[in-house]
């Protein structure tokens, strides 16, 4: 029983929420994703920290990416930061 509840206490999760608007019809909505693989969350790291501002389809786009490693926020990205920063 310790034992197990020492791996339950020491597992790391990665846990990401994106948050999505349709500029047409006004939803948003946040995709909440969660990991325990470090390999995995690096990769969702590297993809959601790319597309951050970009559009999934024609209306819907990323405005908000959030990243928490064992419920702690790490990383949180705004699409209008990253607009800011291309066009000067």
């Amino acid at each position: 029983m310790t034992e197990e509840l020492n791996r339950v206490l020491h597992s790391t999760t990665y846990q990401f929420e994106i948050d999505t608007e349709d500029y047409v019809f006004g939803f948003k909505n946040t995709i909440k994703k969660r990991t325990k693989s470090l390999a995995k969350a690096l990769k969702l790291e590297q993809k959601v920290t790319r597309d951050c501002g970009r559009f999934l389809s024609d209306t819907v786009r990323i405005v908000s990416v959030r990243i928490y490693k064992n419920g702690e926020l790490r990383k949180e990205l705004h699409a209008e930061e990253i607009t800011a920063a291309y066009n000067g």
